[in-house]
């Protein structure tokens, strides 16, 4: 688990030094609630050094990231494939979670308006960014994010605080549930509400823990890595495209 929290702890000294960089530079009070916008810019040279940090540790064990990770270039298709329905699978509990929580927080009668509330970011903890700016970090954040954050994710959650659990003779709801709250923990990060932390920290714990299940039955780490791929792609390309369509709109 050592792995899994020091993640964690570094993702929120990641947003604390980027929520006072924004301070700084924009003239604004320090506030964690200025820092989702970027959560996805400051994950990346977290990613690349939790992936160094956890190379290091296999290597010590003569393993290595790809032989963790399942690797096998003539599955790859089948991995892509199996990731799919995985992502389809894990959406089911995501789902779940989400309006769970939202029912137990604002009841039956507040629930649905209070949707674009928990989840639409606060415009006035909102910063407007110069052009370049805006342009560069999107296209970083689609290309870069999906490539680091969904192997990053599954080896340190799954792969290794998992199976490090496992080896240590955790029993088997012990090594699925530590990490998932980790990974739920993380997530509060990227969340544009107080309200919206709580719905973001059960929902992705309710995802960890489920993908804990399927990688303690499959044993095959690659297919849940094309799962968070797929998702992680797909939410990163939003940036670049909402300018896109600012660009072309009248």
């Amino acid at each position: 688990m050592g792995m899994a929290v020091l993640r964690v702890v570094l993702l929120f000294a990641a947003a604390a030094v980027t929520a006072g960089l924004v301070s700084l530079f924009a003239g604004v009070s320090f506030s964690l609630a200025l820092t989702p916008q970027l959560s996805a810019l400051y994950f990346i040279p977290v990613n690349a050094l939790c992936l160094w940090y956890l190379r290091r540790a296999l290597h010590k064990r003569g393993c290595s990231l790809r032989g963790l990770a399942g690797f096998e270039r003539q599955r790859l298709g089948l991995d892509a494939l199996l990731g799919l329905l995985w992502l389809m699978v894990l959406f089911v509990p995501f789902a779940i979670a989400i309006n769970a929580t939202m029912l137990v927080i604002f009841g039956p009668a507040g629930m649905l308006a209070a949707y674009e509330k928990v989840f639409a970011p606060d415009p006035a903890a909102s910063v407007a960014f110069a052009p370049w700016f805006a342009w560069a970090s999107a296209i970083v954040v689609a290309v870069a994010f999906p490539l680091t954050n969904a192997p990053t994710e599954e080896l340190v959650y799954r792969g290794h605080a998992q199976g490090e659990l496992l080896r240590g003779r955790s029993p088997a709801a012990v090594a699925v549930l530590l990490p998932s709250l980790a990974f739920g923990l993380q997530h509060v990060l990227l969340a544009p509400s107080a309200a919206g932390m709580l719905v973001y920290a059960v929902a992705f714990f309710s995802w960890g823990a489920a993908a804990g299940v399927i990688y303690l039955r499959t044993r095959r780490l690659l297919p849940l890595i094309m799962a968070h791929l797929f998702t992680n792609a797909l939410t990163s390309v939003v940036p670049l495209v909402l300018l896109l369509a600012g660009v072309s709109s009248p």
